[in-house]
């Protein structure tokens, strides 16, 4: 009902519709009491744009919009359909679609981040936020997604300038309500949310009804700064099973506290046990900083936090917060709760996303040799004087025996690499063990700036840890870039375990499945996983320092992947140096060849479909590969590829701040952790790396006709629609996961006399 009044305390908009008597008098009150109102007709302009949306497959022209809306238009008024909005606090009256057409067309570009269904079911949640100066870019991202439909603001609190260094918000609204000023933005944006203030804040006596009334909130975000309120919301959220969220804008330290899930946690993840109940009800001021520093956990936070706690009461008034901070921590609480809510969450504790861990300047190079001067086919002897020159000679304080470095190398060399080339050397000198990059074996068209032999030395360098730690030995390694020609070395000394540390942890439970790991190229339907299974290969995955592991699970997405997952595989195999390499180097066609041979891949392995091994067979011919590139053909392999990946439960692509060589590295350790935690799961994993090794290719086009760099460019604008990561992110690996009926075929290996020379001239 329109009321003929202004007032602070207004936050909600008057919704009007001009087709209903009593609202179209209202409209015309509207007018005649606010003869200055600015009138915007929106509606239009909407109504062609959802039409659009209603036609994705077509590339719509403003002429033939302007024709689908005057073809609507024969048949309904403009003037009397849609909605008319007006924002009393600065006196527009705004045309738009109605609620359901307004929110369709304002969600459409979240497709398929969230997914259709997934905006239907978040739109009948309810989050309540206490604390809006962070909390309003928490709430202003929660609209802005539309991960709920109703949301519940409570803050006593008025803006004021210092607020200004973080809050998104104009010098006119100082002096009003902090949860005012974010309802009316938040209006401004989406009129259709439900809204409700308590600008009283959050006390004893009201507590509990913003907890329940109305119906009981899905998720409680807490960031405020009244300590007695963050300990008795949690103590009542608690007691109503409602899960709770807290961002606090210090390394990017986010907290998740399932009390829907795990009603026996205690709150604050127990930083506040053991402190008498009465100490946490009226705090004395000389408690307050003490009980700060033990719920943030002051000696984890950063260093000018832990600076700038110490200064609050004395040189400062508050804990400081900047906008970057705030902002960040607005996204992240967002993409938390939507996927709480949408039940793809389900822990409890303690997270940071921070940015200066993440993005700082890279450590000073080791000085040392960067001679590139090994020859084509790996000489000890020379790696021997490489080793020599890079560390002096010292007293080792515990070298482990010969059988011991030999089962370390065993399982170092059962690590994958692309065509299985096993680019990787070992010297076992002065009880020093070094891994050395054998650039002769990684001689491909795949390993690109080293790229692929990264990933693979990684993945080795990790079964290397994951064996020495359950053979109870620590490491201590250093690594040496020698550059593109020369690769990477990697020098480990081994001490004796005591007392364990965070490796530790992976050992016992994945050193035992890296002899069972393998690729496992075989199709099956497609089968959900576990809310836990998709936990734990992330935890592995993200547990090496950067690492990011991306899920995805849309079928339609999927699909669209195995695409240009394929396109990709078949421009590695008709191109001339990547055909030489899948046909000549790395496949064993015949069973005598794979009898023969240590290292490639046996044909059988590659696929389990008839047409595919014969398709593959005749385009071993390079005169038929070169034909099919002309014409543009092998879309049978394309839709083969396709067939096989959207028989995935689910796509991975893993991620690494920068775009380094070295990045590679990181990233095969992550990813072999990933691999063995799969198989410990029953799981199959399989590579799908032709797009991350080509599109790598492109700002150089090395290797690369112009034909191959115009369609990748193509392919590359596809993926990264899909794909909507942070540009700053380096994809480093991309994989399917199946559960998909094992294989009997293994890769074979290089035998360690091969691999591994043990020089025995102790200090």
């Amino acid at each position: 009902m329109y009321q003929n009044q202004k007032t602070d305390n207004i936050f909600l908009p008057v919704i009007l519709k001009k087709v209903q008597n009593a609202e179209n008098q209202n409209f015309k009150n509207i007018i005649s009491d606010h003869p200055d109102v600015i009138v915007l007709d929106l509606f239009s302009s909407q109504k062609k744009n959802y039409l659009k949306i209603q036609n994705p497959r077509a590339r719509l022209s403003a002429e033939h919009l302007d024709q689908l809306f005057d073809d609507w238009r024969k048949d309904h008024d403009p003037e009397t359909e849609g909605t008319w909005i007006y924002y009393p606090w600065s006196n527009r009256l705004l045309h738009i679609l109605d609620k359901n057409e307004f929110v369709k067309l304002r969600t459409s570009r979240n497709h398929y981040k969230i997914s259709p269904q997934e905006q239907q079911n978040l739109s009948g949640k309810t989050i309540g936020i206490i604390g809006l100066s962070v909390g309003h870019a928490v709430a202003v991202s929660i609209a802005t997604e539309r991960i709920c439909g109703k949301l519940k603001l409570a803050d006593f609190d008025t803006i004021e300038l210092s607020n200004l260094n973080r809050l998104k918000t104009g010098l006119h609204q100082i002096g009003l309500n902090k949860s005012i000023v974010t309802a009316r933005e938040i209006a401004e944006i989406d009129p259709f949310l439900e809204i409700e203030c308590f600008q009283e804040g959050i006390n004893d006596s009201n507590i509990e009804s913003f907890l329940t009334e109305g119906g009981k909130l899905d998720i409680l975000i807490d960031e405020c700064d009244d300590l007695e309120v963050k300990i008795s919301c949690r103590e009542m959220a608690k007691k109503l099973h409602i899960p709770v969220v807290m961002e606090t804008s210090d390394r990017g330290m986010l907290d998740v506290e399932r009390f829907d899930l795990d009603n026996n946690r205690p709150i604050l993840h127990g930083f506040l046990n053991g402190i008498p109940q009465e100490r946490l009800k009226n705090i004395q001021p000389q408690d307050r900083l003490p009980l700060t520093l033990k719920i943030v956990d002051a000696m984890n936070g950063s260093l000018r936090g832990r600076t700038s706690l110490l200064e609050v009461g004395q040189t400062i008034s508050t804990w400081p917060q900047l906008a970057s901070a705030v902002t960040l921590g607005g996204g992240v609480v967002t993409d938390v709760c939507r996927r709480i809510l949408l039940k793809q969450f389900t822990d409890s504790g303690r997270y940071y996303v921070d940015l200066e861990e993440i993005i700082k300047n890279k450590p000073a190079d080791i000085n040392g040799s960067t001679d590139s001067s090994i020859d084509l086919a790996f000489n000890f002897n020379e790696a021997i004087q490489l080793a020599n020159s890079l560390l002096p000679a010292h007293k080792i304080s515990f070298t482990p025996s010969e059988e011991y470095i030999r089962q370390i190398v065993e399982a170092g060399s059962r690590a994958p690499s692309s065509g299985n080339d096993q680019p990787w050397k070992w010297l076992f000198k002065n009880g020093r063990l070094h891994l050395f990059h054998d650039t002769f074996r990684s001689r491909s068209f795949a390993n690109y700036n080293n790229m692929a032999a990264y990933l693979a030395l990684g993945a080795a360098y990790e079964n290397v840890v994951l064996k020495s730690k359950e053979l109870g030995f620590s490491l201590n390694s250093r690594f040496f870039p020698l550059g593109l020609e020369s690769g990477l070395l990697v020098v480990t000394e081994f001490t004796e375990e005591k007392n364990g540390d965070a490796e530790t942890v992976f050992a016992p439970e994945l050193a035992g499945f890296i002899n069972s790991r393998s690729t496992n190229r075989t199709t099956a339907p497609p089968t959900l996983l576990k809310d836990s299974d998709y936990t734990l290969l992330q935890s592995a995955a993200e547990s090496i320092d950067g690492a990011k592991l991306h899920y995805m699970t849309d079928r339609d997405q999927i699909l669209e992947s195995g695409r240009i997952i394929g396109e990709c595989d078949l421009m590695m195999m008709l191109n001339t140096q990547g055909h030489h390499d899948f046909f000549e180097r790395n496949t064993r066609w015949t069973p005598e060849h794979i009898a023969n041979s240590n290292d490639g891949i046996s044909i059988q392995s590659l696929g389990n479909v008839p047409v595919q091994l014969t398709a593959l067979s005749l385009i071993k011919d390079k005169k038929v590969a070169d034909a099919l590139r002309k014409i543009g053909g092998g879309n049978m392999l394309v839709e083969s590829t396709g067939h096989s990946v959207g028989s995935a439960s689910c796509l991975g692509i893993l991620t690494l701040p920068g775009s380094t060589p070295e990045n590679f590295f990181l990233s095969g350790r992550s990813i072999q952790r990933l691999w063995l935690r799969a198989e410990q799961l029953g799981l199959s994993l399989q590579p799908l790396l032709s797009p991350i090794f080509l599109f790598s290719r492109l700002n150089s086009a090395t290797g690369l006709e112009e034909d191959e760099v115009e369609k990748l460019i193509g392919l590359e604008e596809k993926f990264r629609s899909i794909t909507t990561f942070d540009e700053n992110l380096s994809k480093t690996f991309l994989f399917k996961i199946s559960k998909a009926e094992k294989t009997a075929i293994q890769t074979k290996r290089l035998p360690l006399n091969e691999i591994l020379l043990m020089v025995n001239n102790e200090i």
